[in-house]
């Protein structure tokens, strides 16, 4: 006899400056990684999601490493120079998240700074959602390059996968 496999949703997120919004999420079959440590407190600093149930009680949560783009790595042509980090002129682009789709979880809410470029700010809530809507979304359409193909993986990214 076949059981039901774990499930999760595969949110898109997108980001134009230190907006953010859901582009599309996807059902999959699969284990979320397990919730680490104790929820995050009021005052607390950095950026991590949580799932909330109806009460309000947060049942899963996992923190995020820097998923908005803030600066990039600049190589001098000096071989006695280090590498430095400058800023991006304009942020844009794109992380995703799993979460685990349990019966219970009703609102997914991403928390951080309200600036980016200043981690160090006491985190907010930056995005919520239901998650009887994320499960009724569509996955993201890929991006389309030149004739309709779609355009060749990129060669190295920050941001990532939680």
């Amino acid at each position: 006899m076949a059981s039901n496999p774990p499930q999760a949703l595969r949110l898109t997120m997108t980001y134009e400056g230190a907006q953010i919004r859901i582009a599309g999420s996807e059902r999959i079959a699969m284990i979320v990684p397990a919730a680490t440590g104790a929820p995050p407190e009021p005052g607390q600093t950095g950026y991590w999601f949580e799932i909330r149930d109806d009460a309000g009680r947060v049942v899963y949560h996992r923190p995020l490493h820097q998923p908005i783009v803030v600066d990039a790595e600049a190589f001098s042509p000096d071989p006695k120079q280090s590498i430095a980090r400058v800023p991006i002129a304009r942020r844009e682009g794109q992380f995703t998240v799993l979460i685990p789709d349990i019966p219970d979880a009703r609102t997914f809410e991403l928390h951080g700074p309200a600036d980016p470029a200043q981690p160090g700010l006491v985190a907010g809530t930056l995005l919520s959602a239901d998650i009887d809507s994320l499960r009724r979304m569509k996955p993201p359409t890929p991006p389309q390059g030149p004739g309709g193909t779609k355009p060749p993986p990129p060669t190295s990214s920050r941001g990532g996968t939680s």
